[in-house]
């Protein structure tokens, strides 16, 4: 997976994100970045995925490139700390983790058919309702969602007698909806309804990290009111929902023409105002699990280009992207604008592609970083904007060619902020270690008033700075025998710089003092 966007800031706005009661301390001279990461405590086995599929009638390719591809994420998901999966093939090492296990998982599917009022034609009323799909087919009878803990699964007649291959075979199967589901794609919403405990009881674990996947050719139309549905030709539902859910720059609805700068309507006192507001949906992912705890992935439409045409019939909304003749996608404003407040724990990929593989492995990567990962995501700095780094390490080399190490360690500087949060989401503020702890990485536990207190530690093998940012872990040392909360995070804010590590200006950056 790629490194995140940097989050450039001036040191102004820099000390109002994040918790305000604990900023940054000093005053770097310079513009960085800050980087806000949350790392769990205790390791993390239980992940609970709900797919929300579009089963409308332009689906049918997408669907099949989703359970050709589903295997990728799951491949993904494989991790040494778990141990080998018994009966399964090849090893289990950091070379190859093939024969490793996944975390323990609960895989649930829902449509993105809430039906459209009166269009019974079309549409049935209430459609799916957001209930899990397909499990009477696909797993035990009794269940409706794939489970997987310690390799056992739920799976009704494996064709293998791998658990992991088993999660694969029975996903492809659970994942077939078919194409006869309603054209009005009620994305957000079913999904707020697959979540509410009111749907599927017992699908959502208290302390499992939770992952919702968007896959959907249309934008969300999740609607507040229901004479969308009654206005104008079902062919022109894409357009339909856009006009009422959508502001542009340009909001002439009765011309044709690109539209820029496109986001949600979010006043209630709009016109314009028919479908439920995206920030509801916001609220309500980030209420269902402490910060950091929710992952939200789509493969959609992208945003980049948003243009309306016309045929002798009216407005259409035209595809921003397409992969074949039949099979292109609508520009998804909402869902994106729903994944992007999620920061690092958002992913959104183009569905415009003969290949999903590559999107669901990164999204797997994400989901095992978030359950494992304890890496720094960019170079830290000191309070007074110089480089820490740890002695000996090599930075790169300058604009002259010439390779540059680090003069002096001095991780004990970095200018971070680092919070404990309960699995109940309290939070209580975590001091920074003596140095004489930075300096001994084997020394793993504290003692006294301090205590838990953290700590950067160089951990090459661990965090690759290529692709983790930078070769930094943190560690919270804890007294000897006590172990961390199940379901406890460290929420980590950290200034940083935004040069990528081992380019030239990177290596030219004052170290430490």
């Amino acid at each position: 997976m790629g490194r995140p966007a940097p989050l450039a800031t001036s040191v102004a706005a820099l000390l109002l994100l994040g918790c305000a009661d604990h900023p940054l301390t000093g005053v770097p001279p310079s513009t960085l970045q800050q980087s806000n990461q949350v790392f769990p405590q205790s390791l993390e086995k239980d992940i609970d995925l709900l797919f929300v599929i579009d089963n409308s009638g332009s689906m049918e390719g997408e669907q099949n490139n989703l359970r050709q591809n589903f295997p990728r994420l799951i491949e993904a998901l494989r991790s040494e700390k778990l141990g080998p999966v018994k009966g399964g093939t090849g090893p289990c090492s950091k070379a190859d983790t093939g024969g490793c296990k996944i975390p323990n998982v609960r895989i649930g599917v829902v449509s993105t058919d809430l039906g459209a009022g009166n269009m019974t034609d079309q549409c049935a009323p209430g459609g799916d309702g957001g209930r899990l799909l397909n499990g009477d087919k696909c797993v035990r009878p009794g269940a409706s969602y794939i489970e997987y803990i310690d390799g056992v699964t739920n799976i009704q007649s494996p064709t293998s007698k791998d658990p992991v291959e088993q999660v694969k075979q029975a996903f492809s199967c659970m994942a077939a909806l078919g194409t006869k589901g309603c054209g009005y794609e009620h994305s957000l919403e079913a999904a707020r309804r697959a979540l509410d405990g009111k749907t599927n009881l017992g699908f959502l674990r208290d302390k499992a990290l939770l992952a919702v996947v968007f896959i959907t050719d249309e934008d969300d139309c999740s609607a507040r009111k229901p004479q969308l549905f009654s206005i104008g030709d079902y062919y022109y539902a894409s357009y339909r929902c856009f006009e009422y859910g959508i502001r542009c720059n340009e909001n002439d609805y009765t011309k044709q023409g690109q539209r820029t700068g496109c986001r949600p309507v979010d006043d209630p006192d709009s016109s314009k105002h028919w479908l439920h507001p995206v920030s509801d949906y916001v609220a309500f992912f980030k209420t269902l699990k402490p910060g950091g705890r929710v992952i939200l992935s789509a493969l959609a439409g992208p945003t980049d280009k948003v243009e309306v045409g016309a045929d002798g019939y009216g407005n259409y909304l035209m595809p921003s992207c397409q992969e074949t003749d039949d099979r292109s996608a609508a520009p998804a404003i909402r869902l994106k604008h729903v994944v992007d407040a999620f920061d690092k724990q958002g992913h959104f990929s183009t569905i415009c592609t003969d290949n999903f593989g590559p999107a669901l492995k990164q999204l797997g990567e994400l989901i095992i970083a978030s359950l494992e990962g304890q890496c720094v995501d960019a170079p830290p700095l000191t309070e007074n904007g110089n480089l820490v780094c740890n002695a000996g390490v090599a930075l790169g080399k300058d604009r002259a060619g010439r390779e540059v190490t680090c003069k002096a360690g001095c991780l004990e500087r970095a200018n971070c902020v680092v919070e404990l949060s309960s699995h109940e989401g309290t939070k209580t503020l975590v001091p920074r270690c003596e140095p004489a702890k930075f300096q001994n990485p084997a020394d793993r536990s504290c003692s006294g008033a301090s205590c838990p207190c953290w700590r950067l530690v160089h951990k090459p093998g661990e965090c690759d700075p290529a692709t983790r940012g930078s070769p930094y872990a943190l560690e919270v040392l804890r007294p000897a025998g006590v172990e961390p909360d199940k379901g406890s995070a460290a929420l980590v804010r950290c200034a940083t710089t935004p040069e990528t590590w081992g380019s030239a200006p990177f290596a030219e950056m004052p170290q430490c003092f």
